[in-house]
């Protein structure tokens, strides 16, 4: 079935305002006030990667603090040229930002060396997501006390589980208005960090053990409290640490 006149429109439209002006296009178009078909058409043009720069503004803020202006705009442009937008929310937009960074090409162009900016980036994202994620009803203590049975399933509820190579929380919480120079004790170092929601919109955030992050990450995958625990080598004491912090913030849901 051919495309109708409106979808080949559409299409070129698209062309022209993430590639090269479509000539089908621009000579579709009626130019207004003193522009030109053609410069009408540009506006699109110029508007499109600054809406999406806009975007990657608002979600990886601690980066654009990190890397300046220039830089940022520079990278956000390398980006932009090879991604674009796949969805009609913007805020979806910049899922594969972190790993560009993590490449290293854009940054290494520009002369910048940041070897955890890509974590840092790993970080604002899955705050942003968390951020867009609705509330889920906790476990009271009570409940969490009667279900915390070896055969038991617990699920997190509204939460990410991270772990980087290098240790960006500290970045990311920076006062804005720290210009001095980044030193490699901020962030040398591995991290492992839970976001959640406790009860309502607002972020929480608690810095990990390796045992305590391996524990959650097996409960979050579906084995049971006992394989958990087995599998992490919590000790007894860290596990009624983890749990008392678990019972207070109404981290666990159980599985249906």
């Amino acid at each position: 079935m051919s495309a109708s006149r409106l979808e080949r429109l559409q299409r070129a439209f698209v062309r022209s305002a993430t590639f090269a002006p479509d000539a089908s296009l621009v000579a579709a178009v009626t130019g207004g006030g003193t522009l030109s078909s053609a410069e009408a058409v540009d506006v699109y043009r110029r508007g499109y990667p600054a809406r999406l720069t806009s975007a990657l503004g608002e979600t990886f803020e601690a980066c654009w603090r990190v890397l300046g202006d220039e830089d940022f705009f520079a990278v956000c442009r390398a980006y932009v040229a090879r991604t674009p937008s796949r969805s009609h929310d913007l805020s979806d937009y910049g899922e594969t930002f972190p790993g560009f960074l993590g490449d290293g090409t854009a940054l290494a162009s520009l002369g910048v060396d940041a070897p955890y900016l890509a974590d840092l980036a790993r970080f604002e994202w899955a705050f942003k997501e968390l951020f867009h994620a609705a509330p889920v009803p906790g476990l009271s203590p009570a409940a969490l006390a009667a279900a915390a049975r070896p055969d038991s399933r617990l699920l997190l509820g509204a939460a990410a589980l991270l772990s980087f190579p290098h240790r960006v929380y500290g970045l990311w919480k920076r006062d804005r208005k720290n210009d001095a120079p980044i030193a490699e004790a901020e962030w040398r170092g591995e991290e492992r960090l839970l976001l959640y929601k406790s009860g309502g919109n607002p972020i929480f955030a608690r810095e990990l053990s390796a045992p305590e992050h391996a524990a959650l990450s097996a409960l979050s995958a579906g084995r049971t409290l006992g394989e958990a625990l087995e599998a992490s080598g919590l000790d007894e004491a860290g596990t009624k640490e983890l749990f008392a912090f678990a019972a207070e913030a109404r981290l666990f849901r159980e599985a249906a």
